[in-house]
């Protein structure tokens, strides 16, 4: 028989064909298993990621139960401390300064807004645009000092904080001073806000134009119930939010109030300077503020909350030195003999 080669060429074709689908198979079954593989990765990591979502929410949840617990806790302690306010309000107080009676502060709005405004008011916008930039830009930093942010941010975190934590295991002393402060962070917080909420509905009602429609309008143009921003001149809300500020403090730190009343007096003018204000709007804010703020303390002290009156009738602060540094140690320490004592003796026994 003759070996043409056929059979072998015939062959071939068919061998490389086979070797060729087997190769395919297996990058196939290579392919799928790979593919398998990822999907067993993204559904581990999928199981990963949704217990470690699981696991979050189980701590925020275990978080906000204790935080809850603690402001419950809170909140009743202050209902007990309340609870015999009305016994508390009979408590001998003095009169109330003859000054601060209202028809006596309405008397020395009008007086003080008056002479202002026939004085000063038509004078000073021209000078203030007389004075060189350098005054504008210094002042521009002084007038900020009046927003309330810097007050109430800090103020309300302590408030948080206190209401949302607990305290129980701190000394004795410890807990006074966090007391204390949480008293006073409120006062302060309270005279600040609600102050400033009585000049804002002042100011957007009486509806006084304001510096910057000098040229326009004058220094006595008034458009009542006007609701717009460039007609709620006064009272000045930085002047009250200033003067609130300037009896709060000083009956917190009686050492320090010609410093507080000198400082916060130069934040009521910088809105004279850069143009913001009137004199007479400034003036009201001042009055506005701190009257409220002292009848406030009034308030207080009639309660023996952070507040008391001395044998000769003056309001003083509850404890004294409240920014002294033995307050700032005693509260920055945060070893606990007594807890720690309890804690150990009960480990003994």
């Amino acid at each position: 028989m003759i070996d043409d080669g056929s059979i072998d060429t015939l062959e071939r074709p068919v061998r490389g064909k086979q070797r060729n689908e087997q190769q395919a198979d297996l990058n196939r079954d290579a392919v799928d298993a790979e593919w398998e593989e990822r999907q067993t990765e993204t559904e581990g990591s999928r199981e990963e990621g949704e217990q470690t979502r699981q696991s979050g929410f189980h701590r925020l949840r275990a978080l906000m139960q204790v935080a809850g617990g603690n402001a419950r806790n809170h909140i009743h302690s202050f209902r007990v401390i309340l609870s015999n306010r009305r016994k508390r309000k009979h408590i001998a107080i003095p009169d109330l300064p003859s000054i601060l009676k209202p028809q006596n502060v309405a008397a020395l709005l009008i007086a003080l807004c008056g002479v202002a405004m026939v004085f000063l008011d038509h004078s000073s916008p021209i000078w203030a645009r007389r004075l060189p930039d350098a005054y504008h830009s210094v002042f521009d930093v002084v007038t900020d000092a009046g927003k309330s942010d810097w007050v109430l941010i800090p103020t309300g975190l302590w408030i948080l904080a206190v209401i949302f934590r607990d305290w129980q295991a701190n000394s004795f002393r410890r807990k006074m001073i966090m007391s204390s402060l949480s008293v006073y962070a409120s006062f302060l917080f309270f005279v600040v806000a609600a102050s400033g909420l009585l000049a804002i509905a002042l100011k957007w009602n009486i509806g006084r134009a304001r510096p910057s429609l000098f040229d326009e309008m004058g220094p006595l143009a008034f458009e009542p119930f006007a609701w717009q921003a460039k007609l709620s001149s006064l009272p000045s809300g930085h002047s009250t939010t200033a003067g609130a500020l300037i009896v709060a403090l000083a009956l917190l730190a009686p050492k320090y109030r010609w410093f507080i009343v000198v400082v916060g007096s130069w934040i009521a003018v910088s809105r004279i300077i850069v143009g913001a204000h009137y004199p007479s709007d400034v003036a009201a804010g001042l009055v506005v503020g701190g009257v409220f703020s002292y009848l406030s303390a009034r308030w207080m002290a009639r309660r023996r909350l952070g507040f008391r009156y001395s044998s000769q009738g003056e309001l003083l602060p509850t404890l004294t030195n409240v920014f002294s540094s033995g307050w700032l140690r005693a509260l920055s320490n945060t070893g606990n003999t007594r807890a720690a004592g309890v804690h150990h003796s009960s480990e003994v026994s």
